[in-house]
């Protein structure tokens, strides 16, 4: 399927089988939010949806508005073109004419190829290591902790957005996969003697849908993109001062005492200093950490601490994390009401390595599970006088890609929404 959004935004979308693998997004928001559910996949709304013209010739179809044009062949690959100012219409880009699109006929795996000429730069894909220049490299999106991590090497790390800007001299492009299923992103790593230079998408499983749009400037396809994915929300102002931040002072078996001496050091040496980053220490048993307990023998009053937090001009983000070691205090509790990800051959949770133990993470795709954790930040912080979270190690290591989620009603398995 090609929808024609904007004049120069289309989306292509194949269906295995004329089923979709997820038949919601979380990703697309051009009015600018998204439901808890999620947004269906066949909702236009936010588009402008502009008029369009289709030619049909014996073994291509023509789709073009005033901006953009794709050529679809058979067998299928599709062939792009923009118009430039003088009004003439131009190579943008075109799908490898070899083996295009890949569907594992007996598992989930989905790829796309296209070719790949030298003149193009690449960009995106954001948080990665190495050049800001993408060209030659392969990249995977597989949320992972990776603490420490080589500026240069590492891959891959925490985010995944598969989202790559093409830059020419002559024109710009951005390219957006709505799948969050774990992925790779190979822009020129591979050479296949079998087929002409080619860059490739591929995903562990999910549905084959994505959106291409082009600009002049790679400022309007970042500018567009936002547009597509919603607008990143801007924090208090306060968060955009210094803030302090080490596990030294929460690790200590007087943190409160080592939290009150860091203010009293602001003061001394005339640093200014806008708000501290609490980090898990306060949460601890034994030295393992429990989101939502409080640690009183490290922090006996945590409100009084907050207090001349705020006396001295500092807010506090506290650390949470939303995974329960298996030995958390109320771990029996959220498990007993089906709070967790499920194992994807029991109704029991899913249990994977975290921190120094095995754990379960929350199913933030139940609704009971989202107003049991906007409970616990209500009572157990902001209660306390903590003014801000700090959602740490939330990457979802669930590496049984059957785990199964609530769904809100329709169970899916993690496979399908890792990020």
């Amino acid at each position: 399927m090609l929808y024609v959004l904007e004049e120069n935004l289309f989306r292509v979308l194949l269906k295995r089988k004329g089923e979709l693998a997820l038949d919601r997004t979380w990703s697309i928001a051009p009015a600018q939010d998204v439901p808890w559910e999620g947004r269906s996949r066949e909702d236009l709304s936010g588009f402008s949806l502009p008029a369009w013209t289709l030619i049909q010739h014996d073994d291509t179809v023509v789709i073009a508005t005033e901006s953009l044009r794709a050529t679809v062949h058979q067998p299928l690959w599709l062939e792009w073109h923009y118009r430039n100012n003088e009004g003439e219409w131009l190579p943008l880009v075109n799908d490898r004419p070899t083996s295009a699109y890949l569907l594992n006929a007996h598992g989930d795996g989905v790829a796309h190829y296209q070719s790949r000429r030298k003149d193009e730069r690449f960009y995106g894909l954001g948080d990665k290591a190495g050049d800001l220049q993408r060209n030659g490299k392969r990249y995977e999106m597989r949320n992972l902790d990776a603490m420490g991590y080589n500026a240069v090497s590492t891959d891959p790390l925490y985010k995944h957005i598969p989202f790559t800007i093409t830059r020419r001299d002559d024109i710009s492009f951005g390219l957006f996969y709505d799948n969050l299923s774990s992925c790779w992103l190979d822009l020129g790593n591979e050479i296949d003697n079998y087929h002409t230079a080619y860059r490739r998408w591929q995903a562990e499983a999910g549905d084959i849908d994505y959106y291409l749009f082009t600009g002049e400037r790679v400022l309007d396809i970042t500018k567009a993109f936002v547009r597509l994915t919603g607008k990143t929300l801007f924090g208090p102002k306060w968060s955009l001062g210094y803030s302090g931040s080490t596990m030294h002072y929460t690790d200590a078996p007087d943190a409160q005492n080592q939290l009150m001496n860091f203010i009293r050091l602001c003061e001394e040496h005339a640093i200014p200093c806008d708000s501290f980053q609490l980090s898990s220490g306060y949460t601890s048993i034994n030295g393992k950490r429990y989101v939502f307990n409080w640690n009183y023998d490290k922090v006996p009053q945590p409100k009084v601490m907050s207090q001349a937090f705020h006396n001295a001009g500092l807010h506090l983000a506290a650390n949470i994390k939303p995974c329960l070691l298996q030995d958390h205090p109320r771990y029996n509790e959220v498990a007993e009401r089906g709070l967790f990800i499920r194992d994807s051959e029991t109704d029991e949770p899913e249990r994977s390595s975290f921190w120094d133990d095995e754990g379960s993470n929350l199913d933030f795709t139940n609704p009971q599970t989202i107003q049991w954790w906007q409970e616990g930040v209500t009572t157990q912080l902001l209660e306390m006088g903590i003014d801000s979270t700090w959602n740490d190690n939330n990457e979802f290591e669930v590496w049984d890609g059957e785990a199964r989620c609530h769904g809100f009603g329709q169970t899916i398995a993690i496979k399908h929404i890792r990020q």
